[in-house]
């Protein structure tokens, strides 16, 4: 698609002085050394831990990039913390307080709109469960004094939980409380002496971040980054105290490079790579390159974006963020990867697993000419891709060889989006989990492999594309797609592989779509489309739409003139399992995949593994284009290290 070149095209090095900074070096601080740095220099910096906020006041020049590196045998930590050591008072079994001195939080500001201590500034939504004061404010419900902030606790480098109220801390060691009445910090330290233990609290809201607007050719790599106490952006694009500012942030910047850091432990998210909000102008974000990154155990999310033109995310290892949980009313900015208008984007070779309550990638609100390519895609909690908000021709947006497992909710879910084409994916292991643990949170959308909707009027889920693609294990159904009429228009797709008996009623169709449907309707409508070929209202009758076989899924289609799952085939017992440990991924195959090649569209000309997708109507289906009938066996993470998540 023409993005890695614009990106990759980057020069390194500008051929400018070096300004060294660690305990014996010329600068003590980044910043110092930032402030000097001018375009074509480096600043490298030793192994050490800086508790700084790391603001670049300028940026680079095509050809000459400003380069900040960490040392490259590692060891390079800037946190947003600082060690704690007040007079502790008792106020309980195990628990203590201090009142921090204000001099720590030297993270000072005009872009902090409410505090620039993250123990004052409240978060602007709460976790899921905890409706609280933010919830009474939009829905009317919740407990009105109930609040959390951006503040975080650490003791002996482990994240200790907040309790919004006091009494909530009593039994419970790890947790901690602000009192902001007093600025009393209570902790629960169990059976822990504090005195004798490293106690630190997050002072700012940012890590490595410019206050200015737009800057370009920066280049961040070999850093690690954690303990920031940045904000949850809800309404980022209206709200300025919300804004979408992450632990390292571009500011609506352009050509930054992001590479081989470690950003975790934040309270909400890692990075930010586009617009902030608040009425910036985001023509000029552009040109990002995120690469070979551990983005984990994050609040909310891992990377957000918006308004990035030929933005590359790719080889990145984005694990266990969400742990916050946030999810329900105005808890949408989230997800191991997270996009607005994302443009001739690429999204390639990621690990993107085991994210919490979230989805493994969401594009939002307009995402024409990108591609989510040969990425792994893994047991997070909710669908592995979403995309929303989208209304294209076909073939827009495209999504090829990516293995995408054991996703709680759906493997794909859309509503409201348009234009994309799956093809060569790996679709496997959709589990059919009616709750949440908790019992708070209905999950109504599990077991389907695919799922699409209509929701609102804003824009449509028409144009959709399935071909080649491998369906395995799915509890509920195979496709779950909005009846196509109106907004909710046409899809189409073939050479499909169906884990599936000749005769299941595995095949969907919903009432969500562009106009208002009772089920009985929706039913009628079925059954007079599928006209002979209706098996009977009753048995097709489901109490979310129509259950179709294959025969009468292509059928009802054709009703509509299009083409769907025409050459496609079932086959049950092909199975698919994968090893975290050896990140080997089996396929028992129980069907020859050359009986259902076909041609592939020229821009997939790899597969997965990189081997080549023949263009003589001999494609596989499925993203391994030396797939065999019986057990295959691929490796399919050669990456960085992923922690064991699992």
């Amino acid at each position: 698609m023409g993005n890695e070149e614009k990106v990759t095209g980057i020069a390194e090095g500008g051929g400018g002085k070096e300004l060294h900074v660690g305990s014996v070096c010329p600068y003590r601080t980044i910043q110092a050394a930032a402030d000097e740095a001018q375009p074509g220099d480096l600043v490298m910096v030793h192994a050490g831990i800086y508790r700084e906020r790391v603001a670049p006041p300028r940026g680079g020049l095509p050809g000459q990039p400003i380069v900040y590196r960490g040392d490259p045998e590692g060891g390079t930590i800037i946190k947003g913390s600082e060690i704690w050591n007040p007079d502790w008072q008792s106020a309980g079994p195990g628990i203590y307080y201090g009142v921090p001195d204000e001099s720590l939080f030297d993270d000072v500001s005009p872009e902090y709109v409410d505090s620039h201590n993250p123990f004052k500034a409240e978060l602007s939504s709460t976790p899921h469960g905890r409706d609280g004061k933010r919830e009474v404010e939009r829905q009317g419900k919740g407990d009105p004094n109930l609040v959390y902030t951006c503040g975080q606790v650490f003791v002996n480098g482990e994240r200790y939980f907040e309790a919004p109220y006091p009494e909530e801390m009593e039994g419970k060691p790890k947790t901690w409380h602000y009192e902001s009445s007093t600025d009393r910090i209570y902790i629960n330290f169990g059976n822990l002496n504090p005195k004798e233990q490293q106690t630190e609290i997050t002072t700012r809201r940012r890590i490595f971040a410019p206050k200015e607007v737009g800057l370009g050719y920066i280049t961040v790599e070999g850093f690690v980054m954690e303990h920031c106490g940045n904000q949850y952006p809800t309404n980022f694009w209206a709200e300025p105290k919300w804004a979408q500012r992450g632990a390292l942030g571009t500011e609506a910047g352009h050509h930054w490079i992001i590479r081989r850091n470690t950003i975790r432990l934040c309270k909400s998210f890692a990075i930010d790579a586009g617009y902030v909000g608040f009425k910036q102008d985001f023509r000029n974000v552009k040109g990002h390159l995120i690469e070979y990154n551990h983005i984990m155990d994050n609040g909310s999310a891992g990377i957000l974006s918006c308004g990035s033109v030929d933005q590359v995310i790719r080889h990145n290892v984005i694990v266990n963020n969400n742990t916050l949980g946030f999810i329900g009313h105005k808890r949408y900015e989230d997800g191991g990867i997270k996009c607005h208008f994302f443009q001739n984007g690429l999204i390639e070779g990621n690990y993107i697993a085991n994210n919490q309550l979230t989805f493994g990638i969401w594009l939002d609100n307009q995402h024409p000419d990108c591609r989510i390519t040969r990425n792994v895609i893994l047991k997070n909690g909710r669908a592995g891709i979403f995309l929303e908000m989208s209304d294209y021709d076909w073939d827009r947006v495209l999504v090829d060889n990516n293995v995408i497992m054991g996703n709680r909710e759906n493997q794909i879910y859309m509503h409201d989006a348009s234009g994309a084409t799956f093809i060569h994916n790996l679709f496997a292991n959709t589990p059919g989990i009616p709750r949440e643990p908790s019992g708070n949170y209905s999950f109504s959308r599990a077991g389907r492999g695919i799922f699409i909707k209509q929701v609102t009027q804003r824009t449509a889920s028409r144009n959709i594309s399935f071909y080649s693609n491998l369906f395995l294990n799915h509890d509920r159904s195979m496709h779950d797609i909005n009846y196509p009429e109106g907004r909710s228009g046409p899809k189409r797709g073939d050479y499909n592989v169906y884990d599936t008996q000749v005769g299941a009623r595995v095949f969907c169709i919903n009432r969500a779509t562009s106009t208002s449907l009772s089920n009985s309707e929706l039913v009628d409508r079925v059954h007079m489309d599928l006209g002979a070929a209706s098996p009977g209202k009753s048995t097709i009758s489901d109490s979310s739409g129509a259950r179709l076989t294959l025969k009468e899924w292509t059928a009802f289609w054709a009703s509509h003139k299009q083409d769907f799952d025409v050459h496609s085939l079932l086959n049950q017992g092909s199975s698919a399992s994968y090893n975290p440990r050896t990140h080997e991924l089996t396929l028992n195959i129980t069907f020859d995949p050359g009986q259902i090649s076909s041609q592939s569209p020229d821009r997939v000309g790899e597969d997965f593994l990189g081997h080549p997708v023949p263009q003589n109507g001999q494609a596989l289906p499925g993203p391994f284009q030396d797939l065999r009938q019986g057990i295959n066996r691929f490796k399919i993470w050669n990456g960085l290290p992923v922690p064991e998540t699992f």
